[in-house]
């Protein structure tokens, strides 16, 4: 199989994003009390595209792990959520650039690395999807890089909303009354 000596790789990266995706939780819990108007849009072009570029690591890794999934049929998996990731962050970058969230200041910063660099990464798994549909030597190093990418850009982002987020919480969710 195209992935058997990458079982290790591909359970830590997926466990990663498995973590990473419940400690999104706590990151929304950061916009309790914020304008209604701004966590929505921020939702829509900055916490989702997370998440999203998490599951399909968590999806992919489990994928490249699990015994009866052959290679055609991951390379059909991995370009399917590859082209919806362009698409996402096509739209990310265009909605960033064009919405202002109050108290961001930098849109240009957020539409590369929200839009237009999780995109090149896509474009890799797109790439490796075609090698892996043709059963190329390279795909599986290919698909490993493209979603330890991924998992690194999700990271980025993260520690982004926190860094953003945090200082914004309300005074009443910082300390509990006695």
């Amino acid at each position: 199989m195209m992935f058997d000596d990458w079982h290790e790789y591909f359970f830590m990266i997926g466990s990663s994003a498995a973590a990473l995706i419940g400690l999104m939780f706590v990151v929304v819990t950061l916009t309790a009390g914020s304008d209604r108007r701004d966590t929505e849009r921020g939702k829509h072009l900055y916490t989702s595209p997370i998440v999203w570029h998490l599951g399909v690591v968590l999806l992919l890794s489990g994928c490249a792990i699990a015994p009866t999934i052959g290679p055609r049929f991951f390379g059909a998996i991995a370009g399917a959520a590859a082209l919806l990731g362009i698409a996402m962050c096509c739209r990310n970058a265009v909605g960033i650039a064009r919405t202002r969230i109050s108290g961001a200041e930098n849109a240009n910063f957020d539409t590369w690395w929200y839009g237009i660099v999780p995109a090149l990464a896509y474009v890799g798994l797109a790439s490796a999807a075609v090698g892996a549909l043709i059963s190329a030597a390279w795909a599986a190093s290919a698909v490993a890089a493209a979603l330890m990418a991924l998992l690194l850009l999700s990271i980025h982002g993260e520690w982004d909303l926190v860094t953003f987020l945090a200082p914004r919480a309300p005074a009443s969710a910082e300390r509990p009354e006695k």
